[in-house]
């Protein structure tokens, strides 16, 4: 069988590991139901309203907790120094520095006009992307929480029924996954480019000009500019919940744990 780091060195060069590290470096014992990750390194494990802070030695830096808006819907990373919490059934947003705490008071999307907010990103220049499902459409927002872009009703553009389940904002291009269709790709003013025919996801990560996406057991990439896919079983003998790369570590999520496999 192909080993992991082979495959990873394979789809992309800078990710060279070699055989030693098909053990993991760190192990984190967790029952976390998903991750993220941020630009240098860390690793982030989500639990209903917790969410920790690890670096790539598994070594817990700092955690946050809010029981008041329920469970973390989800956690954009993107921005190491800004960590942006949804809480989407008291439709709040939460904005994290990078040691964890609360910056500024919660954002209430139903005082902006947005009641039934269902995703939420972070942007550039502190920003935020937004998808109203009332409209069917993507608002992004300043760093003062003012409209400078909108997409209009993208149901009625796209000809398409339109339930998102995950929006990120990378190297100026947004991606909004529809998983009955697939990878709607915008550029940062909200202008949509094109549709990566990649189905049924709940998450994915975009790296140099690759997509890597985990469906179990398969660990995929797709090529931005080719649009060729590369795809290989993974060889994990837990079945595997998430992965994610950032930097020198490639991160493993189960059900009972978080292994971190660090390049030598």
């Amino acid at each position: 069988m192909i080993r992991l780091f082979t495959i990873i060195a394979f789809l992309i060069p800078a990710f060279a590991f070699s055989p030693a590290d098909m053990v993991p470096s760190f192990v984190v014992k967790t029952e976390a139901e998903k991750m993220t990750t941020d630009n240098i390194g860390n690793v982030y494990l989500i639990k209903a309203e917790s969410i920790l802070k690890y670096d790539s030695k598994g070594i817990l830096q700092k955690t946050f907790s809010n029981k008041t808006f329920g469970a973390i819907t989800s956690a954009d990373a993107t921005n190491a120094l800004r960590i942006v919490l949804f809480y989407k059934d008291f439709n709040r947003v939460v904005i994290l520095d990078n040691t964890m705490s609360q910056n500024g008071d919660p954002i209430q999307l139903d005082a902006l006009g947005y009641p039934l907010a269902s995703l939420v990103g972070s942007s550039h220049d502190n920003g935020l992307w937004i998808y109203d499902q009332q409209n069917f459409e993507l608002l992004r927002l300043n760093r003062n929480l003012e409209v400078e872009q909108r997409t209009g009703n993208l149901s009625q553009l796209l000809g398409i029924a339109l339930q998102p389940n995950f929006i990120m904002e990378k190297d100026d291009r947004l991606f909004l996954n529809n998983p009955a269709t697939g990878i709607l790709v915008f550029d940062i003013y909200g202008t949509y480019s094109k549709t990566i025919p990649v189905k049924d996801l709940k998450t994915f990560q975009v790296i140099e000009d690759k997509i890597l996406y985990f469906q179990s057991p398969t660990i995929s990439m797709w090529d931005l500019p080719t649009a060729e896919i590369s795809a290989f079983d993974d060889p994990h003998d837990t079945a595997a919940v998430d992965m994610r790369m950032e930097k020198n570590a490639f991160f493993v999520l189960t059900k009972q744990q978080l292994e971190i496999y660090n390049k030598q």
